[in-house]
């Protein structure tokens, strides 16, 4: 039977659904998983298949169809046209705002991370108790985990402002790292590298990913991540780095933390209030998390190696 896996746009969302899309393929399905950029990891996922998803025009040749919903016409398209075979990976659901659910659908635990529901999901949705949080992320020959023990990597960026801690905090962390004697290297998109050069002023390491595969190998041989919850820090977690995730929402980053290697998140202290009309938690999180805390849990968590 063939089988096609739709992901969201990120990267990030990319590799959690791929553990739905390893499943499918070790109960005998042949797969399809449906990501704008995944394919450049095409390598390090040896039997997989993968197609852009802004190329879909048709998904009739396909027997069984597993949407991860992004609450986009796109989705609610695919929903309203497939129906019968599509099965929904839902993160939040609302009355109104999505379409009607079916028993064909699955509504993730929010008290659990992304991964571990889509592993519990897809087993369930294939009829089985044991769910497998593996993704089928195979290491290319020629690398060794781990081997640069000093290198730290900072990813500074994310898909929007508001989820980005502030560059100046990013760049203290630096300095504080370096300062314990590690070599800190910062990690961006190709469309964010000048902007960032021009902030780091020839100060740390910068170095080109033009792929994501050339991104992971480098992740790979790295000790550690630093960063805002994105792509590049589920990329890191499914690599088997500690990562230690900056980020505004608490109660979000249960859900969204990057679930393959668990690490730490840091967010606002709870006494910072966000009530309604009063978000200060939520619009000027930045604030309220500093270098040093950020420095402080790199420690603890270095240490307990």
């Amino acid at each position: 039977m063939k089988a096609a896996v739709i992901c969201s746009k990120g990267m990030g969302d990319g590799l959690m659904m791929m553990i739905a899309s390893h499943r499918l393929k070790l109960e005998g399905y042949e797969v399809t998983t449906f990501q704008d950029t995944l394919g450049e990891l095409c390598d390090w996922f040896p039997g997989h298949s993968f197609a852009k998803r802004s190329t879909i025009k048709t998904l009739d040749p396909f027997d069984f169809i597993l949407l991860q919903n992004d609450n986009t016409p796109f989705s609610f398209d695919l929903i309203d046209r497939y129906r019968k075979k599509i099965h929904v990976f839902y993160a939040s659901y609302q009355n109104g705002k999505h379409r009607p659910r079916t028993p064909n659908d699955y509504l993730f635990n929010r008290c659990n991370p992304i991964a571990a529901n889509i592993a519990k999901g897809i087993a369930c949705t294939l009829g089985k108790v044991d769910p497998i949080l593996e993704n089928g992320i195979t290491i290319p020959n020629g690398l060794s985990y781990r081997k640069q023990q000093k290198r730290v990597v900072i990813h500074p960026t994310s898909t929007t402002l508001k989820r980005t801690w502030t560059a100046e905090k990013f760049i203290q962390v630096a300095q504080g790292l370096e300062k314990k004697g590690f070599n800190p290297v910062f990690s961006v998109s190709p469309s964010e590298r000048k902007e960032w050069l021009s902030l780091l002023k020839n100060r740390f390491p910068l170095p080109e990913f033009p792929t994501s595969s050339e991104l992971a190998a480098y992740l790979y041989e790295s000790h550690f991540l630093v960063g805002n919850e994105s792509g590049t820090g589920h990329l890191a977690s499914n690599l088997g780095i500690p990562t230690l995730i900056v980020a505004g929402s608490p109660k979000q980053m249960i859900l969204w933390r990057p679930g393959f290697l668990l690490g730490q998140v840091i967010t606002p202290p709870a006494y910072v209030p966000n009530f309604k009309f009063f978000r200060l938690r939520e619009k000027k999180w930045q604030t309220f998390i500093s270098p040093r805390r950020i420095l402080k849990a790199f420690n603890k968590m270095h240490s307990s190696e």
